[in-house]
Parts: structure tokens; sequence; C-alpha cells
């Protein structure tokens, strides 16, 4: 097992599907139930769905080594009852005596996010601030489960899914180096069709406005998404934080939505969106007032405060993000720690439709997509040294060197927690800078 954990640390694995937990730290627990999360959380991304249709025999061996790290006593792969060829085939392999359950899930929003679906399957709450293993169990993405795999084979993680969607003449799930450029991406799924638009890397609700020019795919990166620059998600996306406190200052009506359906308020968090609305009334944030601004630390940034619950388009997430970060600047720590929470008694009814949710994002008319061959040329990759949770990877090449495919070229801090960076092309080290490596093609 020991070697196994550090095939998972050599390959670099990460959560694919989130911010990018190193999997070699995640796995290292004992834990009660492991939970494979194949709900594909956001609208317009089709990455884990395409993974179980398409390469679910290595998932499994991913899935059996995850297992057996973390000694789980029970299995769970959730994914949304609308996804029936992947259901089939998981199905499929149950008859074969394989060893998981099967857990369909509603078409409703956050259904991937990791504490709504450990509620949904276990009907145990997480802690406020804690993490599922705090309540015996890991929640794990598809894709991470295949690296997995990859890495006890001895591979690196050198490959990423990512569905290309929105306003491109042809959106489709491809895979492609870590460290492609994203305009390249754009050109492969046929060009952007909006003449003013944004890009994005994530889903219209927790996806970030990125410089399609200079960004490249992370291991993290799910979805590469064009949007027009009149869409709900880019407008609000662009606001200034200065502007929004001054919009809910002005015009909030006090009514309640965002909190009412809040996700982490249904799961019995202290988390009251429209208090902190009615607090801004009395206006700006001293020192003394930020104390009482303090569960902002709970906010899960899902965004449906944002863009689907407020009537007058406010965003609460836009200002509890900034809260979040001006809170621990001025010596303010999380309170909120609560062990003991039942959920609120009118959570099951108050679950977002994915269907209703992209007409009010205005996304509705982009369809699914399906998976195809990459083969567009990238002559040059862009590493960034944070694309996981944790310190900066440190390089261990400079400018000059040649490397290959796999080869290692950025580790872990010394005592901190981080994960390894490979090489996803042939080629020589062009540049060695404060957030970055960038590799050429020889």
């Amino acid at each position: 097992m020991a070697n196994e954990i550090e095939m998972i640390r050599d390959g670099g694995v990460v959560g694919a599907g989130g911010a990018g937990f190193p999997a070699h730290v995640k796995l290292d627990a004992q834990i009660e139930h492991l939970i494979v999360n194949a709900a594909e959380c956001e609208p317009l991304i089709d990455v884990d769905k395409i993974l179980l249709e398409r390469e679910f025999k290595l998932v499994y061996e991913g899935l059996k080594v995850s297992a057996r790290l973390t000694g789980a006593k029970k299995v769970t792969i959730a994914l949304k009852d609308k996804y029936k060829r992947a259901i089939e085939i998981l199905e499929g392999f149950k008859k074969g005596g394989l060893d998981f359950d099967i857990f369909k899930l509603g078409n409703f929003y956050p259904a991937g996010d990791e504490q709504t679906l450990v509620y949904e399957i276990t009907r145990k709450v997480v802690p406020e601030s804690g993490i599922p293993l705090m309540v015996g169990c890991v929640v794990i993405n598809v894709e991470t489960l295949l690296n997995v795999a990859r890495a006890t084979q001895g591979k690196k993680v050198t490959q990423k899914y990512v569905t290309i969607s929105g306003e491109v003449a042809s959106p489709v799930t491809v895979r492609v180096p870590v460290g492609t450029p994203v305009q390249v991406l754009l050109d492969f799924a046929g060009g952007v069709t909006a003449d003013q638009y944004a890009v994005f890397d994530g889903g219209p609700m927790m996806g970030k406005v990125i410089d399609h020019n200079g960004y490249a795919v992370k291991k993290t990166t799910k979805n590469i998404m064009v949007l027009p620059e009149d869409n709900i998600v880019t407008v609000q996306r662009k606001r200034a934080i200065k502007g929004q406190i001054k919009r809910s200052q002005a015009i909030c009506l006090s009514c309640r939505m965002c909190t009412d359906l809040c996700p982490r308020y249904l799961l019995g968090h202290d988390l009251f969106p429209d208090e902190m609305m009615k607090r801004l009334y009395k206006g700006d944030m001293d020192q003394e007032d930020m104390k009482k601004f303090d569960y902002a630390y709970l906010c899960c940034d899902c965004g449906l405060c944002e863009l689907y619950n407020c009537v007058v388009d406010l965003s609460a997430r836009a200002i509890f993000n900034y809260l979040k970060e001006e809170l621990p600047k001025r010596g303010i720590e999380n309170p909120y720690k609560r062990q003991e929470i039942t959920a609120n008694e009118f959570r099951e009814y108050r679950k977002v439709p994915v269907d209703r949710l992209k007409q009010r994002l205005e996304v509705h008319k982009y369809m699914d997509t399906k998976f195809a061959e990459f083969d567009g040329r990238v002559d040059r990759i862009k590493l960034y040294l944070v694309q996981h949770v944790g310190a900066p990877s440190v390089p261990v090449v400079k400018e000059g060197d040649m490397v290959s495919e796999g080869d290692l070229v950025a580790d872990i801090a010394p005592g901190g927690l981080g994960a390894r960076i490979h090489s996803s092309i042939d080629g020589k080290v062009l540049a060695v800078e404060e957030d970055n490596l960038q590799i050429g093609k020889a």
C-alpha cells in the first residue's frame, strides 16, 4: 500500500474535478465509505459521463486501488439518473461481481458538491468548515481514479480530458496535453461563433474568466466555455467588487431567496446570505463590522445566490469571496466548527432543477458534446506551478534543458502540501518564470 501511495505521489495525481487536492494525501486515510463523484456538477460539462462510457475499466482499476488504500467498507458511484448509457455500463460490470453500489441522483444543482453528495448518499452532514473525512467518507472524481490507475502503472499525469462548450462552432470533449494553450482548443472546436465574448475555465456557475490568449489547460481544467459578452454569467463575473457592494446596499429587497436556496444553509450550516446583505445597509465594512461577516467562511462558492436566487441581480457570492480574502488579513479567524448539524426540513423541496437553471443562465441552447480524438498540434505548453491545493511546486529544470513527456519538471515544496508536475510533451525548456514553466518542441 505504501508503494502505491508513493506511485500516486510520484505520478502527480490531484483531484481532476475540483480544487486539485493531492490524491496521495486524500487516499492516505482509513474510512468507512468511498464515494465516486460522477455527478458533473455544472451544466455544459461532459467529462465524467464520457469517461464512464469509454474508460470505465481503467476507472474501476483506480477505484479498486483507492478502496484498498483507504480500507473502505462501502463503495458508491454517484451519477445522475439521466446518464442512461453510463448506468448500463456500470450495471454490466456489477453483473460480473464487482463490488460497488450505484446511486442515481436527480438532475439538480449542485448535485456534485461533495458535501451535498455525502448527505444525499449517507444522510450525514459534514461539519461546518469540515471535509467528508470527518464523517468517514472520501469523495473522489472519475478522472482522478483514471489517473490513480495510470499512476500505479508507472505513468504520470500528462493528459487532461476537457469539454469545449458554449459559443464555438463544434462543441466537443477531448483529451489534450496538460499545459495546452486554450486558443488551440478553441481552434480545434471550430473557433468562436460570437463577436463579443468571454472565455472561462469551468462551467457557468463557478468558472473563472480567463485571458484565452495566454491561458493554458491545468490538471483541474474540465471545461473551456465561451459565452457572449452580454450573457448574465459574463456580466456578473466582470462586475468590480466595489460596484457589487454598492448595488447590494442600494437595491437588496430583503427577500431571503439567497438564503432559502443556499446549499450550505439547507444542510444546516449557519450561513445566511440575506443577513449579510442587510448589514451592508449600514455602510462600509470597518474592522468592527467585519466580525459580523465571519460566516462568509462557510460559503461554498456555488453561485446560486448570484445567478439564480436573486430577483434583482445581486451577488452575495462575490461579496463572500471578497470577505474570505479580507477576514484573515484582519486577523479574524473562522469560528464556525459545529459538529452536530441537522439538515433543513425543507431541503428536499428546494433543490434547483438544472433545466430551469440553464434557462436562467441563457445556456439552454448549448448541446451536450461527444468525445473526439484530438489531432491538433501542440508545439508549446505552459505548466503552472500552482494547479493543486497547497504550496507552489518547485522547478527542477532550468532554461535550455531538454525534457521528454513524463519527465519531472517541478517537485513538491519541501515539507509542504503539493503535487509533482511533469512535462506533457518532448521538448526544450523555454522559460522558468515565477508561476509557470514553458516548454516547446525542439
